[in-house]
């Protein structure tokens, strides 16, 4: 099936480049699942609505039982930039969980915009984690109200099922809920639209049972 979803996605992605048809609802799907589409981009470009980005991510905020182990987020341990360690235990559910590359030219306006939508996601019961991927322009994040965080090798491992997005894409983030991230990433931020998310992604997530709960007995 995943192999189905790639190679539908491959062509997917050629068939745009010679001809303006709009494809399928299903063929973006797969290409997003096959990591060659974003959520955003699908929806800037028209080829789905809104409420089709809302049914698809409120679908995956909580993962069924046999699909766990491809979405889950396994224990890490890391440290904050003044050194202070952070582990699994120390994210909030739901969390906007963003990963940067602080060299990219884009990385300036991503932080920004997660600056701006900050208080609200806070206030609206979520928290946001910045994770950063390099070494240069920390003093940019100084100002964080958020935990800002390094990607070091416990944090590589324990997301590994989503390296292709999280080192493919410079800027990108996922919401994380219960033990798990959603299938969805995006490549830049909306603060409008974060706040909104954030809102019902708590509703949302206060009705679900946790990744551990659903686990099945062994």
């Amino acid at each position: 099936m995943k192999k189905f979803a790639v190679i539908l996605a491959a062509l997917l992605l050629f068939s745009l480049g010679g001809c303006s048809q709009k494809p399928t609802t299903e063929e973006v799907e797969a290409a997003i699942q096959s990591g060659n589409l974003t959520v955003e981009d699908a929806l800037e470009k028209g080829w789905v609505t809104q409420e089709w980005v809302d049914s698809y991510n409120q679908a995956r905020v909580v993962p069924a039982a046999d699909k766990l182990s491809a979405y889950s987020l396994e224990d890490f341990t890391t440290t904050d930039l003044n050194g202070e360690e952070f582990t699994k235990e120390d994210l909030t559910t739901p969390s906007f969980f963003a990963f940067i590359d602080p060299s990219d030219a884009a990385a300036a306006d991503f932080y920004q915009n997660l600056l701006s939508a900050s208080d609200s996601v806070q206030q609206n019961g979520a928290q946001i984690v910045l994770c950063v991927k390099g070494e240069e322009n920390l003093e940019a994040f100084s100002d964080a109200t958020f935990p800002v965080i390094r990607y070091n090798d416990s944090l590589k491992q324990a997301t590994q099922e989503h390296s292709e997005m999280i080192e493919g894409i410079p800027n990108t983030a996922s919401w994380y809920a219960n033990g798990a991230f959603l299938f969805a990433w995006y490549s830049s931020v909306n603060p409008d639209e974060l706040r909104e998310d954030a809102k019902s992604y708590v509703e949302m997530t206060q009705q679900t049972p946790s990744s551990e709960e659903t686990k099945k007995p062994e």
